[in-house]
């Protein structure tokens, strides 16, 4: 008889699996979460020891910026399943800084410090009355009046103008996320 050798491997797989659930000696659960813990509302986040300002800045908007092209899912947060507008953000800072950070954009809206339009720098959020309540979209601003962020129309990440109508009538606010000291 012979055996093909991807029918014995998946053989193989699902009794390690269950094996694996059946078996009495569990493995023990951490509870120790991969990043940091979450900004307090109001807080700056503070970049790992090591990390300039600059450094942090530019973690934010570049990790913006390869996730162009990501399509849009409402509630999704990751790369492989597609992103809404807070979870782009939340993963953005989640993986720049390994830290907790906020889901929603009501969350989000409360770290770090407002900040006026004219004050904007890269790596700062801009927030967006898009449903007739007060922040109910996010981006990353990368400067030059442009932003990040994930739209459901068209369907992917994209990057957008402030100065465009449309934007520019929703805006509600700026807020700073890394502290100008250091």
């Amino acid at each position: 008889m012979i055996l093909d050798p991807t029918r014995v491997a998946a053989a193989v797989m699902l009794l390690l699996l269950l094996a694996g659930c059946a078996g009495p000696a569990k493995m023990p659960v951490t509870t120790t979460p991969p990043w940091r813990s979450e900004p307090p509302i109001g807080a700056f986040i503070q970049p790992p020891a090591g990390m300039s300002r600059e450094q942090a800045i530019s973690e934010i908007t570049s990790r913006s910026v390869l996730l162009l092209g990501t399509p849009y899912r409402a509630g999704g947060a990751s790369p492989t399943e597609g992103f809404d507008c807070s979870g782009l953000v939340a993963h953005i800072i989640q993986e720049a800084f390994r830290v907790r950070f906020p889901r929603t954009t009501e969350e989000q809206a409360l770290i770090g410090a407002a900040i006026p339009s004219h004050a904007m720098s890269p790596g700062d959020l801009v927030f967006f009355n898009t449903t007739g309540r007060p922040n109910s979209h996010v981006g990353v601003y990368l400067g030059d009046r442009r932003f990040v962020h994930a739209p459901t129309s068209r369907g992917v990440v994209r990057i957008e103008s402030l100065s465009q109508d449309y934007w520019a009538k929703r805006f509600d606010q700026a807020r700073r996320l890394i502290s100008k000291l250091e």
